[in-house]
């Protein structure tokens, strides 16, 4: 049997649909364009009392058929909606609609950010992203048109939690001495012992199976001071749904991200030596928090050549992630171009160093070569959007203090290096 189970915002003027408009922060009536308040829709604001522990997020099964139908309330249209649909609109009328059952309960969201960037800007910003990417074919921004934009609140959990860490080095300290006309190398060795807490707060994960985890990822990051306590109002004019993927699991991708910035974090603390290598790496993460929240974002599609190019658009900051197209003589331009240049300013330097012979030449284009492939690769990196791997973005401030800082001298060596070139001929 459908439900009529919706917030329906209407204008109290002129009866017409209402929708929250982000970048003023009020809704507005689609047809008369009356202004009003948040505030006035302060009734539907739902507080969720518990946060969720880390270990035991809860989770939520779909019936057999994992569709629901209800009725809307302007044209009385039938509507099928999947159960994880919470805000939508009518295919008949267009009316915004908001599902009140799926957001409730277990599902509530601890809070939402709300849209602070329009669909105006969010066109405009995608313009803006083509600028500058030197490797994108001239025809693409020439030709392609936005085909479909839609503002979109995704689910995410954010995890906070402590962290202990307790790392091992073999770390050296080297230099090279003479000895006759042998150059030989004295090597002191140690054992590095660094153990240090730490906390973090807010690390992201979304919480949809249909966004890319790294155009999400690439969106960080979001102002979270902005959170406010769940409304449906903010949803009205927007599409959003319920996770399909729970805290779980999505949890190895956060502890993934935590585990190396912890790592980091501390072997940046073993300094002095000429070499250092970790032995053993032990970091715990304890005290997990989670939290379910609903965060904005733009997603454009664009067309050329036949193919569909998707972005994303921090539907807060205006920050545009996305992959774009390469054009491959202009990277074979570009890698030709930086090859050249870093081989003539490496030759002019080695031949001040060790002078004008056939090593010169060699050493010169080598560098070259790999100044081509570094300049390359940076403008390829700048054209797809990456996963992250670090989480030091949401490491509290002045949360990171060492409780152990151990640097064991355990012995001396030697190692032959080279013979020292005569000078007799």
């Amino acid at each position: 049997m459908a439900e009529n189970g919706f917030h329906d915002y209407k204008c109290p003027n002129c009866g017409g649909p209402l929708a929250f408009r982000g970048d003023l922060n009020k809704m507005v009536c689609e047809y008369c364009d009356s202004q009003f308040d948040m505030s006035e829709f302060s009734q539907d604001t739902q507080v969720k009392e518990e946060v969720t522990d880390w270990q035991q997020s809860a989770t939520q099964q779909m019936d057999g058929t994992g569709m629901k139908e209800y009725v809307c309330n302007t044209c009385a249209a039938v509507l099928v909606a999947e159960e994880t649909t919470g805000a939508t609109e009518c295919p008949y009328c267009g009316n915004p609609l908001v599902i009140k059952d799926t957001f409730e309960g277990i599902n509530l969201p601890d809070g939402i950010i709300p849209f602070a960037v329009d669909k105006a800007k969010a066109q405009e910003a995608l313009q803006n992203f083509y600028k500058g990417k030197k490797l994108i074919p001239d025809s693409f921004i020439d030709k392609n048109r936005i085909d479909n934009i839609n503002g979109l609140y995704v689910p995410f959990w954010l995890f906070d939690c402590d962290t202990d860490g307790d790392c091992f080095y073999r770390a050296t300290k080297e230099r090279e001495y003479d000895k006759g006309n042998e150059v030989w190398k004295e090597i002191q060795d140690y054992a590095v012992t660094r153990s240090a807490k730490m906390r973090f707060e807010k690390v992201p994960a979304d919480g949809s199976k249909e966004m890319k985890d790294a155009y999400m990822d690439s969106l960080e990051p979001f102002d979270y001071s902005k959170i406010t306590d769940y409304n449906p109002a903010y949803m009205s004019g927007y599409v959003a749904n319920k996770y399909d993927e729970d805290a779980n699991a999505v949890k190895e991708r956060v502890d993934g991200r935590i585990r190396s910035t912890a790592k980091q974090k501390i072997r940046d603390t073993v300094k002095g030596y000429s070499s250092v290598n970790a032995t053993a790496e032990n970091i715990n993460i304890r005290d997990g928090r989670v939290r379910y929240c609903m965060l904005p974002v733009w997603m454009l599609s664009t067309q050329w050549n036949g193919q569909v190019y998707s972005f994303a658009m921090n539907g807060q900051s205006g920050k545009v992630v996305g992959d774009l197209p390469i054009d491959s003589g202009k990277s074979t331009k570009l890698f030709i171009t930086s090859a050249l240049i870093t081989a003539v300013i490496a030759a002019l330097i080695l031949y001040f160093i060790l002078g004008g012979d056939a090593i010169t030449f060699i050493a010169a284009i080598v560098i070259g070569v790999i100044g081509g492939w570094i300049s390359l690769s940076s403008a390829k990196a700048a054209m797809v959007a990456a996963e992250k791997t670090q989480a030091d973005h949401f490491l509290v401030d002045n949360s990171f203090a060492l409780s152990r800082q151990e640097d064991r001298y355990t012995g001396t060596r030697h190692e032959f290096v080279r013979k020292r070139e005569s000078n007799n001929k």
